[in-house]
């Protein structure tokens, strides 16, 4: 008698749900779809030179066991050929997207966003830009890059219309952080998306290296310190005239490092400016090297005639 009664209890819970449901599907609803938007057979030679979304919001309206098959189908999708396009540039309104969609009886499309969308075409060209890495290499601790980065390919043609092109003189990676890095890097990146605009790309994606090294200091010393720009007529003594200085790179290019490959001047036009006393110099090191320190950081000097 006890399950008896349970049973007579569910199933009167799911007939009352049953009848709710049923009631309440009847009702009118709104819903927006987002629609993939896909302009087909555009015309040997032509490109498309205005923005287009990849996807359009569309509101619909209709009873809700109505609105529910529109979304348990396949999303609608708006396919548009190219060449039956409005004549006079005029735009795409809701009126053409609802004849690009097929709707069940008693279902209404409200409205879209955007509302209207103008297509226009021009000549397509092609153009070869160089590529730009968008990415940043975190470092461990005692660890740094020797070299510079390796990109290939480094560049890439782009197609689509002139007037978009004209604009474009790079193409960059989609952002990317590498963390704690420790070792040589191998990594493939792939490249931004062109939206809004219709670009054809040669490749969608490029494979950067780069030489990752433990990392040390050394210390240079007797540098000789060169005064360039120096009139004839002029002769200046630096005080001292050699300095040290405290550099960090990888540790194989540290090992073959000597005083020949750094070049330490102050301009003369510096010192004719100074009201101080002391001058500052320049580094030139080679490249992947890091100066961590001068010393002195600043020379004095004395300017004389020259006899």
């Amino acid at each position: 008698m006890q399950r008896r009664s349970i049973y007579i209890a569910i199933f009167s819970t799911l007939f009352g749900v049953l009848a709710w449901v049923s009631i309440t599907l009847r009702e009118d609803y709104e819903t927006t779809v987002p629609s993939p938007f896909e302009l087909q057979e555009i015309p040997a030679g032509m490109a498309v030179e205005t923005p287009l979304p990849r996807t359009i919001q569309l509101r619909f309206r209709g009873q809700g066991w109505r609105l529910a098959g529109v979304l348990l189908a396949r999303t609608p999708r708006l396919v548009f050929s190219a060449s039956a396009l409005p004549a006079g540039h005029k735009p795409l309104t809701l009126h053409d997207f609802a004849e690009h969609i097929s709707l069940a009886p008693g279902v209404r499309l409200l409205d879209a966003k955007p509302e209207s969308l103008r297509i226009e075409l021009g000549p397509a060209v092609r153009k070869r830009v160089p590529v730009v890495l968008d990415c940043l290499a975190d470092f461990r601790e005692g660890y740094g890059q020797v070299g510079p980065t390796s990109v290939a390919p480094d560049s890439l043609t782009l197609t689509g219309a002139e007037s978009v092109l004209r604009t474009i003189d790079a193409w960059k990676t989609e952002r990317r952080v590498f963390e704690n890095v420790r070792g040589s890097l191998d990594a493939e990146l792939p490249l931004a998306s062109a939206a809004p605009y219709e670009i054809g790309l040669s490749v969608t994606s490029v494979r950067i290296a780069i030489s990752v090294e433990p990392f040390a200091e050394k210390t240079i010393t007797g540098l000789p310190v060169q005064v360039t720009a120096v009139p004839a007529s002029r002769e200046v003594i630096l005080i001292p005239p050699r300095i040290e200085i405290v550099v960090r790179a990888g540790i194989r290019q540290l090992s073959v490092l000597s005083a020949g490959d750094f070049r330490v001047v102050t301009n003369y036009a510096s010192i004719a400016a100074d009201s101080t006393g002391v001058v500052e110099t320049d580094v030139s090191s080679p490249a992947g090297v890091q100066l961590v320190m001068k010393r002195p950081e600043r020379l004095q000097y004395i300017v004389r005639k020259r006899l």
